[in-house]
């Protein structure tokens, strides 16, 4: 059994799975850190040179490959489980939870950043958020076991980071999939 952490861009879903990972002793995974070993490219390379389409195709690759392993923290990229078959082979092996976020705290993250491509061509990756989230929202929570939400911030990212996998720990184990996992 795996623990898949689903959500948009800025949610925290690699910073809080290695913590969530080492908590649980689990190994973490990051499918964007496999998806750029395996196109040995950035993915904002990737995507301006080869498009969304190659990127996708490469994400359903590493996608198959991850779930292989059982006892891991899965970190995906925000639109990895938006692509059916991505979503049938995670839910199969692992309890999906989608991390929900205030958008204006995800737009003022993802300001302070811009090494994310544009997902609609339209904008910054910030801008996009309102309309991405309307898009792929019944999706997220159609295909989330647990909904969790990250909005909470304190002057301390590290503490932050903490606390929201010690609480995503404590709702994993009290969740009869996982310990039957």
């Amino acid at each position: 059994m795996n623990i898949i952490l689903t959500g948009l861009r800025g949610t925290g879903k690699s910073s809080i799975g290695q913590a969530l990972a080492q908590q649980l002793r689990l190994r973490f995974v990051d499918t964007d850190t496999h998806i750029e070993a395996l196109a040995q490219s950035r993915i904002t390379d990737l995507v301006a040179q080869q498009g969304w389409e190659h990127f996708r195709a490469l994400e359903r690759q590493v996608v198959r490959q991850v779930a292989a392993t059982d006892h891991q923290v899965i970190a995906t990229g925000g639109g990895t489980l938006i692509d059916e078959a991505n979503a049938a082979v995670l839910a199969e092996h692992g309890l999906v939870i989608l991390l929900v976020c205030e958008l204006s705290v995800l737009q003022r993250r993802l300001a302070l950043s811009d090494d994310r491509p544009s997902l609609t061509g339209q904008g910054a990756a910030a801008v996009e958020l309102g309309p991405v989230w309307e898009t792929r929202r019944a999706r997220y929570h159609a295909v989330a076991d647990l909904i969790y939400d990250v909005s909470t911030e304190s002057d301390d990212d590290v503490e932050d980071v903490e606390r929201k996998a010690t609480a995503l720990a404590v709702l994993v184990q009290q969740d009869a999939r996982f310990t039957r996992g």
